[in-house]
């Protein structure tokens, strides 16, 4: 179930462009790293010696150090004999599944012929297969390759959803967030604000004559541009900030705990770094010298909402462009 919906979420994603078919193709190579749980020396010898030529395997006799192994082994595969004489092998299995580091790696247990009961036991905890002893070599490679594929599938499904999810959000050109993003959690930032009676401040930027740069210089140098700007606003914000993408040549920032005061510093901080360093081209000149005009407002407490702080900061950034350009405007409310 869980692999059909995460293959639902991946073909969303091929649909609106996200994901690329191919990048969920399985790769042939099917080796991987194998932790072998079992506190019989020549049961451990025999799995090494059946699965060595292919895999790597390594191995855990006691309970404290198989969780200490796969906590940071990063393990493909994990095969635990439920007959072992020192510890339970199930609660063993119970432990790993709780495990972050151990949620999706396979479990392939090890049973004696005719123990019903811990075998109905480990499956109904959510192991992935098992064998029967005595273990067939042929057997024992087939169902772990068997394993392995569809360990490799589901975490390729994983990636590529993670990665649709992440697309979503981002502003494919600078790597900032999207509009959409900042739409949805402007909110929960002003939320936050009003609860913890924190202040919030909300910058909006715009490159100056920008329009100019795309016309004399074509559309590519107008994305590097942006580019290069969307990093500088980045290498100027806190990691607690929301920068994005607003729309062309606009860019956000959304401040946490951040008074008109500090924010106007950090505005004109990073409108001098505009002006005062030219943004390096791929063409000639090589280099543009631009600069920036950017408005401010800051959250109002009870009542106040995205839209309005939104308006507050443009109606700031248009007094800015109306005055001369190259400045920063704060809201006078």
């Amino acid at each position: 179930m869980m692999t059909d919906e995460l293959r639902m979420h991946e073909s969303t994603g091929q649909g609106m462009g996200l994901i690329d078919p191919a990048t969920t193709l399985i790769e042939n190579n099917l080796s991987g790293r194998i932790l072998v749980i079992e506190d019989r020396v020549e049961s451990v010898a025999w799995f090494a010696s059946a699965l060595t030529l292919t895999h790597d395997v390594s191995s855990a006799d006691t309970f404290e150090e198989a969780l200490v192994r796969v906590k940071g082994g990063d393990y493909d595969l994990i095969v635990v004999s439920l007959g072992m004489r020192d510890f339970d092998g199930l609660r063993l299995c119970s432990q790993l599944r709780s495990l972050p580091e151990g949620r999706h790696v396979p479990i392939l247990v090890v049973v004696s012929d005719g123990d019903r009961r811990k075998l109905t036991q480990a499956l109904e905890m959510g192991v992935n297969d098992y064998l029967t002893r005595p273990v067939d070599k042929n057997e024992l490679v087939a169902r772990v390759r068997t394993q392995l594929r569809k360990k490799r599938y589901a975490d390729r499904l994983r990636h590529n959803v993670q990665l649709s999810l992440e697309m979503a959000i981002t502003d494919q050109l600078t790597g900032l967030h999207n509009r959409r993003y900042m739409s949805r959690h402007l909110d929960t930032l002003l939320d936050n604000a009003r609860k913890n009676e924190r202040p919030l401040a909300f910058v909006i930027m715009d490159i100056d004559y920008f329009k100019q740069v795309n016309d004399t210089y074509g559309h590519d140098i107008g994305d590097e541009v942006l580019k290069e700007f969307a990093g500088r606003i980045a290498a100027n914000t806190r990691g607690i900030d929301l920068a994005c993408r607003y729309g062309g040549e606009e860019f956000v920032v959304a401040m946490p705990d951040t008074d008109m005061t500090s924010a106007y510093n950090i505005a004109e901080r990073l409108r001098q770094s505009i002006e005062t360093t030219p943004i390096k081209i791929s063409r000639a000149p090589g280099q543009l010298n631009i600069t920036i005009s950017i408005g401010i407002a800051k959250a109002e407490g009870e009542g106040d909402d995205a839209d309005q702080l939104l308006h507050r900061a443009d109606q700031a950034l248009y007094r800015a462009k109306r005055t001369g350009r190259n400045k920063v405007v704060a809201d006078a409310a």
